[in-house]
């Protein structure tokens, strides 16, 4: 996780917290990480980071899988993470002893939000990163709605992430599309299955640091 920009790791933590969130608090408010049930949607990469990747989702994203097979220079990133409950579980099925799973840290927060602070919460996140909130565009005939920054921008439809484009301190842009969405399909429950054959080590913090840890 270390080798992601600091623009990729952010979204990351959005998606995440967004999976994570909802799920915790759909008895009380109703709310749900995705407005689509299901959906299968393949990803392209192109520019600093090039490959391909596939997000299988059900129950309006309370359970999402992500399989990705890209290359940023030398460095390969292939292998899955899945969200399960309060954890993400990232691994490589060729390398079983190399598995991570992570505990996401802002859940008490989400727990004590109420309904309109949490419908908020996008905005929130993505300004603390810098970026604002722009007129909606069109993506593959699809009204997104995108966020901004002088790095780059994010669409996203239903709270699906449909394009992200981030330009790196050295000038060079990569861009992450969708090419196919298929949305309320039958997805095979498998492919939410933790493997019981991966050894997963536990990574003690993942997300954003709080005020009062920069402070120490």
């Amino acid at each position: 996780m270390k080798n992601l920009s600091k623009f990729s790791a952010a979204i990351l933590f959005l998606l995440f917290t967004f999976i994570i969130g909802t799920q915790l608090h759909a008895q009380e408010v109703s709310l749900k990480p995705y407005g689509i049930k299901s959906g299968i949607i393949e990803y392209k990469y192109f520019g600093s980071e090039v490959g391909k990747g596939i997000m299988y989702f059900d129950e309006f994203g309370y359970k999402t899988a992500m399989k990705m097979d890209t290359k940023r220079g030398d460095r390969i990133n292939k292998g899955w993470v899945i969200s399960y409950k309060e954890y993400q579980y990232i691994f490589d099925p060729s390398k079983p002893d190399e598995g991570l799973k992570m505990k996401n840290p802002v859940i008490e927060s989400l727990i004590k939000m109420d309904k309109q602070d949490y419908d908020k919460v996008t905005e929130d996140l993505y300004s603390k990163m810098g970026m604002k909130r722009s007129a909606n565009e069109k993506f593959l005939d699809k009204d997104c709605v995108c966020f901004k920054d002088d790095m780059g921008k994010v669409l996203t439809w239903n709270g699906i992430l449909m394009l992200m484009e981030e330009m790196n301190d050295d000038g060079m842009k990569s861009r992450q599309e969708v090419t196919s969405i298929k949305t309320n399909v039958s997805v095979d429950a498998k492919y939410f299955e933790i493997p019981k054959n991966i050894k997963f080590s536990e990574m003690p913090l993942f997300g954003i640091p709080n005020e009062e840890e920069n402070e120490e």
